[in-house]
């Protein structure tokens, strides 16, 4: 599990691993970086993002990239 937050590629999709003190997510959760912004699959993206770029430093354990499939 990768700990980089800030070398997500942007329009990257990524699995973000919370932490226990993550208040939004408790479980793995496939996001989408735009920006200095994440939204989250199953989140309503009107509402804003669910992580800024900081954020998730905070309160996520680590990410993977989302395999793509060839």
């Amino acid at each position: 599990m990768r700990h980089d937050f800030e070398n997500i590629p942007e329009d990257a999709d990524v699995i973000l691993h919370p932490a226990d003190a993550n208040p939004i997510h408790r479980g793995p959760v496939k996001a989408t970086r735009i920006g200095i912004y994440f939204f989250c699959e199953g989140t309503d993206p009107e509402r804003g993002p669910d992580y800024y770029l900081g954020d998730v430093a905070a309160f996520c354990e680590g990410w993977e990239p989302v395999e793509v499939a060839a």
